[in-house]
């Protein structure tokens, strides 16, 4: 697909979801059978350019499922050059491109709750991880490492390009989404950005504030997700099914993420008003919280994100705010979440800073596996070895559960000992 041909796509969307209530409409995103993930003939095609799927891409997604069976040769290696470009040729980089920089996919997330938005023209470049209080005490140079969004090739490739998977990014381009007007982003975040200069003190509104944080960016990134989705399928038809021919993860995927977008959003709405409350002093939080202060001088990564523990969404901080903590948010609706709970008992009453930073890792690492809105420390990233940024990569896209205990060990004890951040 040559530019023109993408920026035209791009149009059609653009057409369809031109502000806050398209972006939030469920009639806008397909839906899909139950049983076996596939799309609906009657609801809107995968492609999002607003045509039912039986009379949009159905038939040329049905030929592309026989074609690969006898075709797969071909077709692995036709996916392989769409999947291992550049990073700039990367699907999902333009994505990012159109999105924010181009602000293709933008609107206020405070409109439905707190209204007297500015134009739209005034949708800014909002920090999901807080400018001033977390990117500046994290980086160095103004600069901090990002994963990247490849296809994990196999584990020798990794090894000889392991530079390739991982990016530098300045910190006005970190953790960026146009999910804010300008009027907004600075009224709802006042408490956490100061400069850098605020202590993290668990108040109700900075619990909220980071908690707004990360759920604003989590409901951007699925939105710009079932866009990448889309785009994917305009692309390549093959993206839906597997090299033997039987449908891949795709339509699963793509399901999962207009779902979750829509269980996210009435949450985000209820932190939006619990927040329009609390600072009108009109409410005590609902919003549980529980914070683990490090015992270390700072923690050499941030991120922001929603995280799901015991079925629980949970909005999840790392920051050096002065001192480094990690926080923890969610709404309990009458259930705790029993592991977290135990880990704050356990952190709590033991003495010895090695055994509490060793109980944080194991969940550090649940948070390495499962965030995306996640920063490095650039000075600090640099001095891990290859074997660790390789391992790391694979513990972030893949998860542990294949990878031998020995080899846990040895990279765990590098990344923990550059992680964390003593002056002693």
């Amino acid at each position: 697909m040559d530019f023109q041909e993408y920026e035209g796509i791009f149009r059609k969307y653009k057409d369809i979801f031109q502000k806050y209530e398209d972006f939030f409409n469920r009639e806008k995103y397909p839906k899909f059978s139950l049983e076996s993930y596939l799309p609906m003939d009657e609801e809107v095609c995968v492609c999002l350019i607003g045509k039912h799927y039986k009379d949009c891409c159905k038939k040329k997604l049905d030929e592309a499922i026989k074609f690969r069976k006898e075709n797969f040769k071909l077709v692995e290696e036709e996916l392989n050059q769409l999947y291992f470009q550049k990073d700039s040729k990367l699907i999902s980089h333009k994505i990012e491109e159109k999105s924010v920089n181009k602000k293709s996919i933008s609107y206020c997330s405070a409109h439905e709750v707190f209204g007297d938005c500015n134009h739209d023209d005034s949708i800014v470049h909002s920090h999901t991880l807080s400018r001033g209080n977390v990117l500046n005490n994290l980086s160095s140079g103004n600069k901090v490492i990002r994963f990247n969004d490849h296809k994990v090739p196999d584990v020798e490739t990794l090894e000889k390009e392991i530079s390739k998977f991982y990016s530098e990014v300045p910190i006005r381009k970190a953790s960026v989404t146009v999910s804010f007007c300008e009027k907004h982003d600075e009224e709802l975040f006042a408490d956490i950005e100061k400069d850098g200069n605020t202590d993290y003190s668990g108040t109700s509104i900075q619990n909220i504030e980071y908690s707004l944080k990360a759920i604003t960016f989590d409901i951007y990134y699925r939105i710009m997700n079932i866009f990448y989705m889309a785009e994917l399928i305009s692309e390549n038809k093959y993206a839906t099914c597997n090299s033997d021919g039987s449908q891949s993860e795709y339509f699963r995927n793509y399901h999962n993420s207009v779902k979750t977008l829509f269980r996210l959003h009435p949450l985000m709405l209820k932190m939006l008003n619990e927040l329009k409350q609390l600072k009108k002093q009109e409410v005590e939080s609902e919003l549980e919280t529980i914070y683990f202060e490090l015992p270390v001088d700072r923690i050499n990564l941030s991120l922001s994100e929603v995280i799901e523990f015991e079925d629980i969404f949970c909005y999840v901080n790392v920051i050096n705010s002065k001192k480094p903590y990690i926080i923890v948010s969610y709404y309990k609706d009458r259930k705790r979440i029993i592991s977290i709970d135990k880990l704050k008992q356990q952190y709590e009453s033991c003495n010895d800073k090695n055994k509490q930073l060793f109980y944080l890792w194991n969940f550090i690492k649940e948070l390495l596996i499962n965030a995306i809105n996640i920063y490095f420390n650039k000075t600090a990233f640099n001095k891990l070895s290859d074997a660790a940024k390789v391992y790391l990569y694979i513990v972030h896209r893949e998860g542990i559960a294949d990878i031998p205990f020995e080899w846990q060990d040895i990279h765990d004890a590098e990344i923990m000992g550059i992680l964390y951040e003593t002056s002693s």
